[in-house]
């Protein structure tokens, strides 16, 4: 064993093991087409040394002219996949010069498989014969002779079109600032590829009596490759300890803020929770997850809205927000709220989707115990207003309690005569019934502004609410001689609503333009209620009054909480007001009129469904 027996397996072994190196990269990673090609390449250079240390160990034309094809196309193989590689790797260069080199050594390895003499080819025309060249250290090997072909310059232009083609891309590469991969791929491709052909030329030719160092040559590629493969691996080393330094602060922020993340491979259905996420939704750490299995362990009332949630994420490119419930041991209930994002390939498909869970129990608890100190402090208002109206309800009620007083005593004197005069009799009987009622409506009116009740959403007219409350306001009305209007668009459509609580809204709004409007004198003061529908999907209701009007400050903080005009007012009937509306789906503002006093509207959205009748009140 000399030192070729061992010098080309080494150089081969060598092409061989980054080979197989960048083929594992390329098949791992997505978008790793670069790697992939120069894997090809360098199983062609392994191929390479194998022929040629082949060539030197034999001197029979029979089993050397086989070889010699078998090594034209290995580096055919090498020269185009050299090309594809900097194409892709590079991303620049001239389309026609890569295009130049796999046509230029194609049209020259025609010759080897035109028919003629055996040892005609594409590298030589005839066939000689074969010479022992001896080396040092008494290493010997074998040279075959012959004509040159002439038409063996294809390759050679194919070389040179490549070499042009590498220094191009690399230049254009540089100016992209693409400078280190420019000089150190591109430098060794070059050298390569001079040293290589210039090395081949020279054999071929009889100048020089040695062995193709093609794959030698290659070398300088696979130290370039080598620093590049290093500085990549030095580069996901660096990249993975910011991976794990951002995870770590990452951990830190989420179980500050109470988060946990979550990912769904949305491909292969698998589910990745943290510890946190896990212990929210009740899932052990060692369990597989999906999203069915997500889904499971939800209240069943909430599973279709999340399935809606994803599924609108999904196909309609927006965030995945959504609050559920997730029942937890001993009959107790968790609110969880979780958002999340989905990333897409290139084609726009959903393929991850990634996001936060919160623990949300407190507040909504908060929630409900503000929704009942609303509910209190409503219950409150109409109280307050009802002491307001209690004088003039008092009249109100007096009117048909006299009137029943007096058809009574009226009765009584009817009933002495000889023999009784049963028409006025009737007559007044159907009076005192009529009085009754008219007495009980107005009770009835008070009792049901009084209960305390949720908000119970239903068709509702709109006269019947203007109805109800100019019913409720008339007494007061007339007691500060203030000329009240309600006026209503014909044909209105039914609105969806609470029948108390949006009393409760006007009755405020009335009573508060009444108290504006006293200030001015009787003649000017005046309160109308109007209600016009307002576009296809909502009612307005406004209340204008004909008093000072507000200012620009007053309109900006009438609706919060505490705040009045009033000397004694309490500042909660219109923040109340608001909550209402809102509740209800509308909204509530005011304005400052263009002569004198403000009007404050409302909106409630149309009901799609027909009214029913009402039940009569307990």
């Amino acid at each position: 064993m000399n030192w070729i027996t061992i010098a080309w397996p080494m150089v081969a072994a060598a092409c061989l093991t980054l080979a197989l190196i960048e083929l594992r990269i390329g098949l791992a990673q997505p978008g790793r087409a670069p790697r992939l090609v120069f894997a090809v390449s360098a199983l062609a250079v392994a191929a390479v040394a194998g022929l040629e240390l082949a060539l030197m160990r034999t001197d029979v034309l029979a089993e050397w002219w086989p070889l010699m094809r078998l090594l034209d196309i290995a580096v055919g193989v090498m020269i185009v996949s050299l090309t594809v590689f900097i194409w892709v790797h590079f991303g620049t260069g001239n389309k026609w010069l890569a295009l130049a080199v796999p046509s230029l050594y194609a049209a020259g390895l025609v010759f080897d498989y035109l028919p003629g003499p055996l040892g005609s080819g594409m590298t030589y025309q005839k066939f000689t014969g074969f010479r022992t060249v001896e080396t040092f250290g008494g290493a010997t090997f074998s040279v075959a002779d012959g004509v040159p072909n002439p038409w063996n310059v294809f390759p050679y232009l194919a070389v040179l079109a490549l070499i042009v083609f590498v220094a191009d891309a690399s230049l254009r590469l540089w100016r992209r600032g693409g400078r280190r991969r420019a000089v150190i791929v591109g430098g060794a491709v070059v050298l390569f590829l001079s040293i290589g052909g210039g090395q081949s030329a020279l054999v071929e030719t009889g100048i020089v009596q040695m062995p193709y160092l093609i794959s030698w040559s290659y070398l300088c590629v696979l130290v370039a490759m080598g620093h590049e493969l290093s500085a990549d691996i030095f580069a996901a080393a660096q990249l993975s300890r910011q991976l794990q330094d951002s995870e770590r602060r990452m951990d830190l922020a989420s179980e500050a803020a109470s988060l946990g993340m979550w990912t769904w491979d949305i491909v292969r259905d698998q589910i990745w929770a943290t510890s946190r996420a896990r212990s929210l939704l009740g899932f052990s750490e060692s369990e597989n997850l999906s999203l069915s299995r997500f889904v499971s362990v939800l209240h069943p009332d909430d599973r279709d809205a999340v399935r809606h949630a994803i599924d609108g994420s999904l196909n309609a490119d927006r965030d995945y927000e959504v609050q559920f419930r997730v029942p937890l041991p001993g009959g107790h209930t968790r609110w969880i709220a979780a958002r999340g994002r989905a990333d897409r390939d290139t084609a726009g498909k959903p393929v991850l989707m990634r996001g936060v869970v919160l623990d949300i129990s407190a507040r909504r608890r908060s929630e409900l115990e503000l929704q009942q100190v609303r509910g209190q402090l409503a219950h409150a208002a109409r109280v307050s207003m009802l002491g307001q109206l209690a004088a003039a309800l008092a009249h109100e009620l007096g009117q048909p309690l006299g009137a029943i007083l007096r058809n009574a005593e009226a009765a009584e004197l009817f009933l002495q005569h000889e023999p009784p005069d049963l028409d006025e009799l009737r007559a007044i009987l159907a009076d005192i019934r009529k009085d009754d009622q008219r007495a009980g409506d107005v009770i009835e009116r008070l009792r049901s502004l009084l209960k305390r009740r949720s908000i119970e959403l239903r068709a509702l007219a709109v006269g019947d609410l203007l109805a109800s409350c100019a019913a409720l306001t008339h007494a007061d009305a007339s007691a500060r001689r203030v000329k009240l209007e309600f006026e209503a668009e014909p044909a209105l459509p039914s609105v969806k609503g609470d029948p108390v609580h949006l009393q409760q809204v006007l009755l405020n709004l009335v009573l508060n333009a009444m108290d504006a409007a006293e200030g001015e004198p009787a003649e000017r003061r005046r309160v109308s209620v109007r209600a016009r529908r307002d576009g296809g999907r909502s009612i307005e209701v406004a209340v204008s009054d004909s008093g000072h009007g507000m200012t620009p400050e007053s309109l900006a903080l009438v609706f919060e909480p505490f705040y009045t005009t009033k000397a004694n007012g309490m500042g909660i009937g219109l923040p109340i007001s608001r909550t209402i509306i809102e509740a209800h789906g509308g909204r509530i503002w005011a304005e400052s009129n263009a002569g004198r006093g403000a009007t404050f509207r409302f909106t409630l959205p149309i009901s799609k469904q027909p009214m029913a009748e009402e039940a009569p009140a307990a």
